[in-house]
């Protein structure tokens, strides 16, 4: 959500408009107290619009966001940018919402607090985050392939330490507490979160730690706020293998049972080896549809096709879809080429898919009615996605059971 416009790959034909009503205010990046004081904090704290000169400063997904209701509603937009790549959903809430099962994030940080000289240590975490915040690394260049580690996997050991610092960005709940609560309780409309892949390391406790996200923020606004989660984008490797799937799980399964939480995938947008994917425009379009359907109620297609039902006849299984609109469609160029089935006693290769306007039609060879069949849609890291509802929104990846 921090990625900005000037890098996203349709930089030079968006940053050339210009429209006053739209504005972007970005919290300025605060993680311990007196921060601003070490160095210029002038690129944050203040409203831009959209317009050549502050357009390139906007988060992108934000800025397609508000151009789509723009578009539709014909009223003023402002977004509230108040993010911090790369760090985890713990960092965004309040001690008291991490308990049970997520006690340990604060227990660890505590444990790694407890050690720290914070006199010795503030000045080299200072000037740690002085390179990082103020470097200019070209976001909108493409990792076509796996890169190099830049660091040594000890040393790597030593920066998981220091993200328990007590001033550091990357410590459970301090941004709530330092950047948060600045924008509490201006009034808002909702929320649109991408967020997850740091997490990736904790990724079982994930659910748990985005519902206290939740509860927590609406506690704080004092209103329900709706949630409108992107379900992280296809990865597979940058120095290192990473796998989204089970983030991609929870955050689908929050959306399907916590009330006023929505979701729309990445997907189809992601790349292999990059993990900030240059083409944001459709992750804010989504959104946008989100919220025009569910929060200002303009009664539009936003979802994407899930399962409805199941059926089997023979070697035949029928996936019913919902959410498909005029009809499914299979990108020119693609195949529908992933699907996974499996069972405890094998798995199948040659099996047939074919996409129809309300269903997906699978023939596998050899099933019999004893076979228990596994069908996994997109549950890899990384996969070409290339099938749509007739409002371009893909099919939101799956697991069943047949």
């Amino acid at each position: 959500m921090e990625f900005l416009l000037k890098y996203d790959a349709e930089a030079e034909r968006f940053c050339a408009l210009e429209n006053e009503s739209i504005r972007c205010f970005e919290v300025p990046k605060i993680s311990f107290i007196g921060q601003e004081e070490h160095y210029k904090m002038s690129d944050a704290g203040f409203w831009r619009k959209e317009c050549p000169k502050d357009s390139p400063g906007f988060t992108a997904v934000g800025f397609y966001f508000a151009n789509r209701l723009y578009e539709t509603l014909q009223v003023p937009v402002g977004i509230i940018n108040c993010t911090w790549g790369g760090t985890s959903a713990s960092c965004w809430v309040s001690e008291e919402y991490l308990t049970g099962e997520l006690q340990f994030y604060l227990d660890k940080a505590r444990e790694v607090q407890s050690t720290v000289d914070y006199e010795k240590e503030l000045p080299n975490y200072i000037a740690i985050q002085k390179r990082i915040l103020n470097s200019d690394i070209d976001m909108g260049k493409p990792n076509l392939a796996p890169v190099e580690p830049l660091i040594d996997e000890a040393t790597h050991e030593r920066l998981m330490v220091m993200n328990n610092w007590p001033f550091s960005a990357f410590r459970p709940c301090g941004l709530y507490e330092l950047m948060v609560k600045t924008i509490i309780p201006y009034t808002v409309s909702g929320v649109i979160w991408y967020q997850g892949e740091s997490d990736e390391y904790f990724s079982e406790h994930y659910e748990s730690v985005m519902r206290a996200v939740v509860h927590c923020w609406r506690d704080s606004w004092k209103e329900p706020l709706p949630f409108i989660m992107v379900q992280l984008a296809a990865f597979e490797v940058m120095a290192e293998y990473l796998d989204f799937v089970t983030i991609r799980k929870s955050q689908e399964k929050l959306a399907r049972e916590e009330p006023g939480v929505y979701i729309v995938t990445a997907m189809d947008v992601g790349m292999q080896y990059d993990i900030h994917p240059k083409h944001k425009r459709p992750v804010g379009t989504r959104l946008a549809m989100q919220a025009l359907d569910k929060v200002y109620h303009c009664h539009i297609l936003a979802d994407s096709p899930t399962v409805l039902a199941v059926e089997r006849s023979g070697e035949q299984v029928r996936i019913l879809m919902k959410h498909t609109g005029l009809g499914l469609f299979v990108k020119p160029g693609r195949k529908p080429a992933t699907f996974e089935l499996s069972s405890r006693e094998k798995s199948w290769e040659n099996f047939t898919v074919k996409v129809l306007p309300h269903e997906i039609d699978l023939w596998i060879p050899g099933l019999s009615d004893e076979d228990r069949v596994k069908i996994n849609f997109c549950q890899c890291p990384y996969c070409e996605l290339s099938i749509y509802n007739s409002e371009e929104l893909p099919v939101l990846p799956f697991q069943i059971l047949v």
